[in-house]
This record gives structure tokens, sequence and C-alpha cells, in this order.
């Protein structure tokens, strides 16, 4: 018989018990290791509390703070975050599969090696968190907020961040399989040197993003607004940025073999050294663009009848 049998955790057998124990009961409890599964937590001050090692799988937590909580190599499989609060928490090693968040504040938290499988998360905030070692495979982070994160050497696959806020975030060295970011907001942020080929950012807003020495083959930029974004000496290849705009885009030795660039907006461009062969370029804007020793093979320029279509209105 384990110890934890002989002597079980009087506030867990209360928990268990469903009494009520006041709003504060959490606060301080060193519940390292504790069984707690399915449990529901509303409306708690848990500031403080030990949960190291617990079982917290299926666990329901609604409007509780959670400043300073230890949930280092806690199991939170299937368990559920609603407005919550935590300033300090730390979830080191812990596991967040099918996790749920909504509404809910990580500030200055440690996810470091956490795994998140299959987590989703809407409207949640991330201020000063500590997310690039945090192991993130098949999640959805909707309308999340990660500016300003230090994001360097992260490692994701198939996670997508539709409509989230990357102001000034820094993702240098990333590897982003599969991932997408369509519609986010991420000016200023820093793209360099990531491998992310196939990522969408479809429609995203991405000002003075830098993306120099990228590896996005067959990236989609679409929509996308590129005031000043930078892409020197990336790699492009049959990559789309139809109908994006911008003014004094950079692709400077940039590698655009057969990019779709159709309907493109960009004023001031510079192509200075970039390969372009193969490039498609109808209908596309370039007033006062840079062209300075830029490989033009095989270009395709206007399709006359593709511009016909597309102007075509049906009689009135």
């Amino acid at each position: 018989m384990s110890e934890a049998t002989l002597n079980p955790n009087p506030l867990v057998a209360a928990l268990r018990a469903g009494e009520y124990l006041g709003a504060d009961a959490l606060a301080g409890a060193d519940l390292r290791n504790a069984d707690l599964s399915g449990l529901r937590f509303a409306n708690l001050d848990a500031r403080g509390a030990q949960f190291t090692g617990a079982d917290l799988r299926r666990t329901v937590w609604a409007r509780c703070r959670l400043d300073d909580v230890r949930m280092d190599g806690a199991q939170l499989e299937s368990a559920s975050f609603t407005a919550c609060r935590g300033v300090g928490v730390s979830l080191r090693q812990a596991v967040l599969t099918k996790v749920w968040m909504k509404d809910c504040v990580w500030q200055d938290s440690d996810f470091h090696l956490s795994e998140w499988n299959r987590l989703a998360a809407q409207n949640t905030a991330f201020p000063g968190s500590r997310l690039q070692t945090a192991k993130l495979e098949k999640s959805w982070l909707s309308q999340c907020d990660l500016s300003g994160l230090d994001l360097s050497g992260a490692a994701w696959q198939q996670t997508h961040f539709p409509d989230s806020k990357l102001a000034g975030a820094t993702f240098a060295g990333a590897v982003l399989a599969q991932c997408s970011f369509n519609r986010a907001h991420a000016p200023d942020a820093d793209f360099s040197g990531i491998t992310a080929p196939s990522v969408s950012f479809y429609s995203a807003v991405l000002h003075n993003a830098r993306f120099d020495n990228a590896r996005l083959d067959g990236a989609i930029f679409d929509q996308a607004r590129l005031d000043r974004a930078s892409f020197a000496r990336a790699s492009l290849q049959g990559a789309r940025f139809f109908a994006a705009s911008s003014t004094g885009i950079s692709f400077d030795a940039t590698r655009l073999v057969h990019a779709d660039l159709s309907h493109l907006r960009a004023a001031h461009a510079d192509f200075g050294r970039a390969d372009m062969t193969g490039a498609r370029l109808h209908a596309v804007e370039l007033p006062d663009a840079s062209w300075r020793d830029t490989v033009l093979e095989n270009v395709r320029r206007d399709d006359p009848e593709l511009r016909a279509a597309e102007l075509w209105r049906p009689p009135v």
C-alpha cells in the first residue's frame, strides 16, 4: 500500500468530497504529486500553490489567480483554463496535450520543454513568457498575443496562429514546419534565418518584418502588407505574393525562382541581384523599382487573356 494511501492529504480528500473550503483554500497549498484529476476549480486564489508532478488531467480552471503556481512536470491532458491569470507560473516539462485556454493571461511564465500537442487557445496572452523551447505540434492559437517574445530557435510543427499578435517577436533561426500565421499582426517581427517551407502569412501585417536568409520555398504571402519588409538573401522559390502590397520592400539577392507576384503593388521595391527566373509578374505595379543585376530569364509578364477575364463585368 502506498504512502499516499496510508496518509491521505486532507485537502485532497476535502476537494474530492466537494467541500467548500473558501476562495483562498489553494493559496500556498502543497499538492505535489497529488491526484486531482477531473476536479473543477472556480473563482479560487491559488497563488503560490505547488502542483509539481500532480495529476491534473481533465481539471477545469475558471477565473482563478495562479501567480507563482508551480506545475512542473504536471499531467494536464484535456484540462481547460478560462479567464485565468497567472504571473510567474512555472509549467516546465508539463504535458499540455489537448488543453483548452480562453481569455487567459500567462505573464512571465515558464513553459520550458512543455508539450503542446493539439492544444487550443483563444484570446490568450503570454507577455514575457518563455515559449521558445516548448514543443508545439498540431496546436491552434487564435487571437493570441505573443508580442515581443524571444522565440529564437523554436521548433514547432503544424501549429497555427490565426489573427494573433506577434509585434516585435523574434523567431530567428526557428523551424516552423507546416505552420501558418494568417491575418497575424506582426510588425517589426524578426523571422531571419527561419526554415519554414510552405508557411502561410495570408493577409498578415508585416511592416518592417525581417525574413533575411530565411528558407521560405512555397510560402504564401497573398494580400499581406509588407511595408519596408526585408527578404534579403532569402529563398522564396515558388512562393506567392498575390495582391500583396508594400512600400520599400527588399528582395536583395533573393531567390524568387517561379514565384508568383501577380497583382503585387510595391512602390520602391528592391529586386537587386534577385534571381527571378520563371517568376510570374502578371498585373504587377512596381513604380520606381530597382532592377540592378536582376536575373529575369523566362519571366512571365502580363497575360492579356487573363487580364481581360479579370476585368470582365457582366453587361448591365
